[in-house]
């Protein structure tokens, strides 16, 4: 696992708010057992959040404080009536002694003004800290949702490739000269089924596609039938397991004038029942 990516995804700052689900917990708690950078990463966030509720205790470098001041001044969350434009930052905010230094005006009026600074200050953080832990939890949101895409995409190729596969292999036997395309139609009270036979007239194999059948029910199997000299002789039962669109080898046929498909007890029978007769067609 990519460490440095997974701490970066947002679940560190998800967990300590408290807003991590119970699998991505369960995730957490295993790899913090045996990952010391998951374990720091945790304690720092937590660290963080409690400082936010302890704002005295949060000490920012004067520049940082200016950089962020700046920014929320920019993206216009902050007033700039809120700085003191007569008190140099490093005064203001640097510690007790430049609280305690009177530059003009009582002392009083001085705190007063270092003081809303101050503490304009740990808004500012608090303000970019809760951005910052959004834009995180963002991004992870954005990276499931990708992910899944990804299954998504993976899984429509998958049944693309798949069908490619049952196409290249139909057309192998639709190019073959050798081989002869049966079409067998639906009967009369099943007219929408339709079906395929492949019968290559050199090496008389046989191969059936179910273009346009349901599946076979439980205890069931389609048995395709060839016609001989006005006879029906078993070509073999349709695989149990086997896909209706791509063509699967049946029983090699000599000769024949037509071929049928009867849906017969799984097994098959030695004769045709003809009421279970589903389509046909002759040669």
């Amino acid at each position: 696992m990519d460490i440095a990516a997974y701490i970066s995804s947002g679940i560190i700052e998800s967990y300590v708010l408290g807003l991590a689900s119970e699998e991505e917990v369960s995730i957490l708690n295993c790899i913090r057992k045996n990952n010391v950078e998951v374990e720091q990463a945790i304690a720092e966030a937590e660290k963080a959040l409690e400082g936010l509720a302890d704002i005295q205790a949060i000490q920012m470098p004067v520049a940082l404080k200016d950089d962020i001041w700046n920014r929320l001044e920019a993206e216009n969350l902050v007033a700039k009536d809120d700085q003191i434009a007569d008190l140099p930052a490093e005064q203001a905010l640097s510690d007790d002694t430049a609280l305690q230094s009177p530059i003009s005006g009582s002392e009083e009026e001085i705190k007063s003004l270092a003081l809303r600074k101050y503490y304009g200050w740990a808004v500012a953080a608090s303000v970019l800290l809760a951005l910052s832990i959004g834009a995180n939890l963002f991004f992870y949101q954005q990276q499931k949702e990708n992910k899944e895409m990804l299954v998504q995409a993976n899984a429509t190729l998958d049944m693309q490739n798949s069908t490619l596969v049952v196409l290249q292999d139909k057309w192998s036997l639709v190019q073959n000269p050798a081989v002869k395309t049966i079409a067998l139609k639906g009967v009369e009270n099943k007219p929408d089924l339709h079906a395929l036979v492949f019968w290559d007239q050199t090496s008389k194999a046989v191969y059936l596609s179910l273009e346009q059948m349901p599946a076979a029910p439980k205890g069931k199997q389609y048995q395709l039938w060839a016609m001989v000299d006005g006879q029906p002789v078993s070509a073999g039962v349709f695989p149990l397991n086997g896909k209706e669109a791509m063509a699967n080898k049946m029983l090699d046929i000599p000769k024949a004038q037509a071929f049928a498909i009867t849906l017969e007890d799984e097994g098959g029978k030695a004769v045709p029942t003809l009421t279970e007769l589903c389509v046909m067609g002759s040669i």
